[in-house]
């Protein structure tokens, strides 16, 4: 009965085929969630009370066990048989005869509330995929930058050193000796190069008047625009 309820709930009766507990494990290939539900729960509770070893698909189906699994009769039926099934005790009664060491019958889930766990659990899905492909793109950008900034390095490590060859080699010619070749540090070149623009850290040379300051004999701003307005 089983097998036969997860095959009615799979296809049509003209596209159906053999039952697999595998089959469980792709709850999309059924008719509708509620059946998936019922199965597993099902097959979770014969678990959990007969051992691990319990199949569903092996023996008669326990009514006892559909009616622990289902929550008892929600529409005036027991969960799996589609109204085949019957069993002559209530789940109050059977909670009755259930011990401590039984495992604890939960509530059954409706399925509007199995709907909005599937629906929770696909947009989950969606955003670890999304979170992932954007992961990825920017582990690529980043590759990618690394690489451009290795290779820009490389090509202005190469033109160095070819500058500073021609050097050697015109020293050479003329009886000097060169100097060591220069490590360029990138980030004092462009301070020297900002501070090249900056007039107000040009010093003067020896003798000369550093900017904005008047040289000797010259008036000052203040008394040029005096003498104006005189």
């Amino acid at each position: 009965m089983y097998d036969l309820y997860a095959m009615a709930h799979t296809a049509s009766y003209k596209k159906v085929k053999a039952f697999f507990e595998s089959d469980l494990e792709h709850p999309e290939n059924f008719t509708n969630i509620s059946s998936h539900d019922k199965l597993v729960k099902y097959r979770d509770h014969g678990k959990a009370r007969k051992g691990e070893d319990f199949n569903p698909s092996e023996g008669p189906i326990d009514p006892e066990l559909v009616m622990i699994a289902g929550n008892g009769r929600p529409h005036g039926s027991i969960a799996i048989g589609d109204g085949l099934i019957r069993c002559p005790s209530s789940l109050r009664q059977i909670k009755a005869r259930q011990t401590s060491s039984c495992p604890e019958i939960t509530r059954h889930a409706r399925p509007v509330e199995l709907a909005i766990e599937a629906a929770i659990q696909k947009e989950r899905e969606a955003m670890q995929a999304a979170m992932a492909e954007k992961d990825k793109e920017i582990r690529e950008l980043e590759e990618r930058t690394t690489a451009l900034v290795e290779a820009e390095r490389a090509r202005n490590d190469a033109s160095t050193r070819a500058i500073y060859e021609l050097f050697v080699s015109m020293c050479e010619k003329n009886g000097k000796v060169p100097p060591p070749m220069p490590v360029v540090n990138v980030a004092g070149t462009n301070m020297s190069r900002n501070a090249s623009h900056d007039p107000s850290t040009i010093e003067p040379s020896p003798g000369q008047p550093s900017l904005g300051q008047p040289s000797p004999g010259q008036p000052s701003p203040g008394e040029t625009s005096q003498s104006h307005r005189a």
